[in-house]
């Protein structure tokens, strides 16, 4: 009898820093997941695509249709400067979690938190008596409720099924829902964030292409330009030119001047990085850009229509900030 594998469905990290997809987090699939084994699963990464196969009998079905189970599978961060140029794609303090709960061949992006062994709860909502129900998809799982002078509850968990779970708090008003991972063996990874894939019988004949979109961070470029041995006539003269527009596709940057009187707060102070002899001036974009991988071709320092400088230095992904400090010295 021979076994075949055909796939179930794939899942690719899609960064608008790239591209093409991004293979700055890897896939962890933890040895404890039931569904991998009831379903006769296997997972590989091709080409930073993570693929989950299914066992098929001669006729191409599933020995084990799994239909409505969910995989949970962590992210790490693989690339260490991730942070850097990475919008991040909730707020912090939470993981992200990525479900296809609205659409079941799309990922939503949550706001999550891990579920500790013992888990203690401090309500966000004032009011008292106030209820908390923690739900498994639509079963409830463990409710209590606290009432005036309460401001904490503790739930037992080690016995909870891994999975996906909502705390609602209830305090007659408007109820609070929180998205809240179940995973012993992802929670002692410290995972990036999470994956959650519920696997509908329809993804045997027709698998889907997940996509976890992340966005590049956006911040203002800033050039500062230390100006030794120039007239007051010639530092007026200088400018920063976008010239590689065109060349990339992309919408050209205007870059405003700022003297040095006229430096913001966060700004770095023109004495610092200037002296008695120099003269200093800031260039910065008209708001913010997005990062991108290889930075903007032909940002040029010009003295009127004479390029001093053909690129301008560029923020990589191990910078935190783009900021930079220019010399320009006349003999």
């Amino acid at each position: 009898m021979s076994i075949h594998f055909r796939p179930l469905c794939e899942v690719e990290v899609a960064h608008g820093y790239y591209a093409a997809p991004s293979a700055d987090l890897a896939f962890e699939v933890p040895a404890a997941t039931p569904a991998m084994a009831a379903g006769k699963l296997l997972v590989r990464v091709h080409h930073g695509r993570l693929v989950v196969l299914f066992e098929a009998d001669e006729a191409g079905l599933p020995l084990r249709d799994i239909g409505g189970q969910t995989l949970l599978i962590g992210l790490r961060a693989v690339n260490p400067y991730l942070a850097n140029f990475t919008e991040s794609p909730v707020a912090p303090g939470s993981l992200p979690l990525f479900a296809n709960r609205s659409q079941p061949r799309s990922l939503d992006t949550l706001a999550a938190r891990l579920i500790a062994g013992r888990q203690r709860i401090e309500p966000t909502l004032p009011g008292r008596p106030l209820t908390l129900r923690w739900r498994l998809g639509t079963q409830l799982v463990a409710e209590q409720t606290l009432v005036a002078g309460q401001s904490v509850a503790e739930f037992a968990t080690r016995d909870w099924p891994a999975g996906c779970y909502t705390l609602t708090e209830d305090d007659g008003g408007v109820p609070l829902v929180g998205q809240w991972v179940l995973h012993p063996e992802l929670a002692g990874q410290h995972p990036w964030g999470v994956l959650a894939v519920s696997i509908a019988s329809a993804f045997y004949a027709d698998p889907p292409l997940f996509s976890i979109s992340l966005q590049p961070r956006r911040e203002q470029l800033k050039y500062y330009v230390v100006a030794r041995n120039y007239s007051g006539s010639e530092f007026g003269q200088l400018n920063v030119n976008d010239a590689g527009a065109g060349e990339q596709g992309r919408p050209p940057l205007v870059f405003d001047r700022i003297e040095a009187d006229d430096f913001a707060d966060d700004d770095l102070p023109p004495e610092v990085i200037g002296d008695a002899g120099t003269r200093v001036v800031l260039f910065q974009s008209q708001g913010e850009a997005d990062r991108r991988a290889g930075g903007f071709r032909k940002l040029q320092l010009r003295r009127n229509n004479e390029v001093l400088v053909q690129h301008l230095p560029q923020a990589g992904s191990d910078r935190a900030q783009a900021r930079f400090i220019v010399h320009l010295a006349k003999s």
